[in-house]
């Protein structure tokens, strides 16, 4: 974040931002990004919170992301033919949640593969 000629009025736009998105170190779920511009909610709410499922499937599972996983992640969704449309046979509608959590689940594993390397760069680092 830039550096505000008003520190009162940054540190009340981060407070605002923390708010809305219910944490006190918001980061993205996938990538780990913290910079808190990048995570804030945007008119029209096209990124905000990622709808795991897609929000006319399950309005209430929702991960902070950062505007570039948020993207990638819908593009992902459409590459497995995932219909974000609310979808009223049953049937169909689990199966579109289980298609996009799979989606979901991918990207977490090479988050966690990244997470895991990281860590293990570390521990070939000699002692300082």
């Amino acid at each position: 974040m830039a550096v505000s000629q008003n520190p009162a009025r940054a540190a009340r736009r981060t407070r605002e931002l923390r708010d809305k998105l219910e944490s006190e170190q918001p980061v993205c779920f996938y990538c780990g990004y913290a910079e808190i511009v990048a995570l804030r909610r945007v008119p029209r709410k096209l990124f905000e919170d990622h709808h795991l499922f897609g929000r006319n499937h399950d309005p209430s599972l929702t991960v902070i992301v950062c505007l570039n996983c948020h993207v990638v992640q819908h593009e992902k969704l459409l590459d497995v033919g995932v219909d974000l449309r609310s979808e009223a046979n049953p049937i169909r509608r689990v199966a579109t949640m289980i298609r996009a959590e799979s989606v979901h689940l991918e990207a977490l594993a090479r988050a966690k593969r990244r997470q895991a390397a990281l860590l293990e760069t570390q521990l070939e680092r000699p002692s300082e």
